[in-house]
């Protein structure tokens, strides 16, 4: 029998926690870690959609990057749910329950992790020969093409690359760059001067998971192009490859993929 906590265990020798953020929502976040595994459903975020699937796969444990519940508000703005009436929470946590499932959460230690992670899952996702990597922080590097190209042919390489065809666009097309960087995630939304520091790095266009206008405004400002796609597309890579790592580790048990995000409704 293997149990829950044991896979959390091999889990963190791919990625372990304190080399995630300090104080980042990391580990078991629902269930009984003793529970046994009867498998594994890798998913971006549990979803009623995404529980659902993992649930008729025979999956019982599931590993999210994304936070489980959307988090209670109180706004002088509108009158909304009290903490108890979050419909997404209440038919989520519904559904976890009546399936038997346990859910761990990697985040930020998989946004930290090297080659396997999230940023460089990206950048491989574009399927870009030849590229150059230049400079790097923690959560993301500068890329050098082997020529310059136009923002637009960065623009269909998005699109191939992370299969939405959604991209939208902002700063001159035809423009054409030599070195981008690709901010993962809600970097362009939550990381406000993320694409100052990769241009001071380098960087002359910016691709970004999801995106804050104040922030595209700031990149404009720089006149760094920016081409955005969709929080959950620009993650997904990583977390196919998240399943790939742990089948190969975990041969005697079910490990899959789930499609999650709002694309995948």
């Amino acid at each position: 029998m293997t149990n829950a906590r044991q896979i959390a265990d091999i889990f963190e020798t791919i990625a372990p926690i304190p080399s995630g953020i300090a104080g980042d929502e990391l580990g078991f976040i629902h269930g009984n870690p003793e529970q046994e595994v009867r498998g594994i459903g890798c998913m971006w975020i549990a979803t009623t959609q995404s529980i659902t699937a993992a649930a008729q796969a025979g999956l019982n444990t599931i590993i999210c990057h994304e936070g489980l519940w959307m988090p209670p508000q109180q706004s002088p703005w509108y009158d909304g749910p009290a903490a108890g009436e979050i419909h997404s929470n209440r038919v989520r946590k519904e559904l976890l329950e009546r399936y038997g499932m346990v859910v761990y959460r990697s985040h930020s230690n998989w946004d930290a992790l090297r080659g396997d992670g999230v940023p460089d899952q990206a950048v491989a996702a574009l399927g870009i020969d030849g590229l150059r990597e230049t400079a790097r922080q923690k959560f993301f590097s500068v890329q050098e093409l082997p020529d310059p190209r136009s923002v637009e042919w960065l623009v269909e390489r998005m699109r191939a690359g992370l299969g939405f065809s959604d991209c939208r666009v902002f700063g001159e097309r035809a423009r054409k760059v030599r070195r981008f960087a690709f901010l993962i995630g809600g970097f362009g939304e939550n990381q406000f001067h993320m694409p100052q520091a990769a241009r001071d790095l380098g960087a002359e266009a910016i691709l970004i998971g999801e995106m804050s206008e104040f922030i595209v405004i700031a990149c404009l400002e720089m006149g760094l192009p920016v081409v955005e796609s969709l929080h959950s597309m620009s993650e997904t890579p990583a977390i196919r490859r998240q399943a790939q790592l742990l089948a190969a580790r975990l041969p005697d048990l079910p490990v899959r993929f789930i499609p999650s995000g709002a694309a995948a409704m």
